[in-house]
């Protein structure tokens, strides 16, 4: 056995400082954190932990908000898109035994992203000066939000911080993952149909006036069809720069609108009545509701606590409003499940897996149950849609093309009729 000294905090936040004995330092971490402490430093061969380490530390504090400053002068923009990578290298580090304060230091010399730096410099800052992890977290409030803050101060507390940073790793790589799938998925669509209005305009602009201008010098009566097109070719050329500007207009008249609660909820309530979109709005919201409920309640958070942290994720102001509504009948006491099925959008099979759930105490792994079912029925409304706007767009490109082609060929062939009589 080996004597450690060690420097630590307790649930109110006071540091501790005292020694004990254990075979190694992994064994000393875990005594540790089975006394309800968070330890801050943990040196072997016994000896004072108090005075010294401070001190160490208050010199290298000082040292960081150097460097930080002398960085500070030209700003660096961190976001929420940084607190994923953070996490993944604070937890690698973490899980093998190391303090907060030692894995956030090593992390500060390490990494060459400007913005993890940041982060990593700041949180070692508020550590030293005496805060616990979360409530550094909770100081950069623009970057972490509130439900990652309140479950790794949860970890900290049950002194499983390691485990629920890697449920919360995992939670964001899904939301991550689900979030790329969409957009990569509306990719493919998007092309075909830009490619059919560019293949559409060529025909309409540069082509049919080409054609009208042959078709006036031999003379000639025009079939119907090539009438029609030459007619909309000369109004898409007039009419169509106003045409676009009113669009335009109306579009950002739309999306001012839509900034404001009222437009808002009623932009997205009428989303969820657009067949295919609607569902996969619904869809893609139950996963979101679902899985954050899981991970909040896994990790000791109450129920409505984690329904006030959960309504804070949903996108949709419609089903925010109607969540908004179910978390209230849950803080009067009605059950989970009926809360959630007086919101009127969830699926009935959302609602049947979680009442089972909840009436055999089994609710966190229903709520997960319920997140791989829509997340696999999100990945197939998602592959209609694709299909759906391709064979429209291809469709469109192809019946448009076919009825220039007509509109020439039977005017080529009334021109040649009435050259030969």
């Amino acid at each position: 056995m080996a004597d450690f000294a060690y420097s630590a905090r307790d649930t109110a936040g006071k540091l501790v400082s005292s020694n004990l004995q254990a075979a190694d330092r992994k064994e000393a971490l875990r005594k540790i954190r089975s006394r309800g402490l968070t330890p801050i430093k943990v040196a072997s061969g016994g000896g004072s932990a108090s005075v010294k380490p401070v001190k160490a530390k208050h010199k290298e504090a000082k040292k960081s908000k150097s460097v930080f400053a002398r960085k500070s002068s030209k700003p660096v923009k961190v976001g929420r898109k940084h607190v994923l990578p953070f996490l993944k290298n604070f937890y690698e580090l973490h899980k093998s035994g190391l303090p907060i304060a030692e894995a956030l230091r090593i992390l500060s010399g390490r990494v060459k992203d400007p913005a993890q730096q940041t982060i990593n410099k700041g949180l070692l800052r508020n550590i030293q000066e005496g805060k616990s992890f979360s409530d550094s977290l909770a100081d950069m409030g623009k970057v972490f939000d509130s439900g990652a803050i309140n479950l790794i101060g949860a970890g900290e507390t049950t002194g499983n911080l390691h485990e629920v940073l890697d449920r919360l790793i995992e939670y964001m790589v899904n939301r991550r993952e689900m979030r790329n799938k969409v957009i990569t998925s509306m990719v493919y669509p998007c092309i075909i149909l830009i490619a059919a209005i560019i293949v559409v305009a060529l025909f309409l602009f540069v082509l049919m006036p080409k054609m009208q201008g042959l078709f006036d010098s031999l003379g000639g009566e025009l079939p119907f069809a090539t009438r029609m097109l030459l007619g909309l070719s000369d109004f898409l050329l007039y009419v169509g720069p106003f045409i676009l500007g009113g669009l335009f207009f109306l579009s950002t008249a739309l999306w001012r609108w839509k900034k404001t609660e009222r437009g808002g909820l009623i932009v997205d309530r009428f989303l969820l009545r657009i067949p295919l979109v609607g569902s996969m709005v619904i869809y893609s919201e139950t996963t979101q509701i679902t899985q954050t409920l899981g991970l909040l309640l896994e990790n000791g958070v109450t129920t409505v606590e984690a329904f006030k942290l959960t309504e804070r994720t949903i996108g949709n102001r419609f089903i925010a409003q109607e969540f908004r509504d179910a978390r209230q009948k849950v803080t009067e006491g009605i059950a989970v499940s009926k809360a959630l099925e007086g919101m009127g959008v969830m699926p009935d099979i959302m609602i049947d897996l979680i009442s089972v759930g909840e009436n055999t105490g089994n609710l966190v792994p229903s709520f997960y149950e319920v997140t791989r079912i829509f997340q696999e029925r999100l990945g197939q409304i998602l592959s209609l849609l694709t299909g759906v706007i391709s064979l429209g767009a291809l469709l469109f490109a192809f019946a448009f093309v076919a009825l220039i082609a007509f509109g020439i060929v039977s005017a080529i062939f009334s021109v040649s009729s009435s050259l030969s009589h």
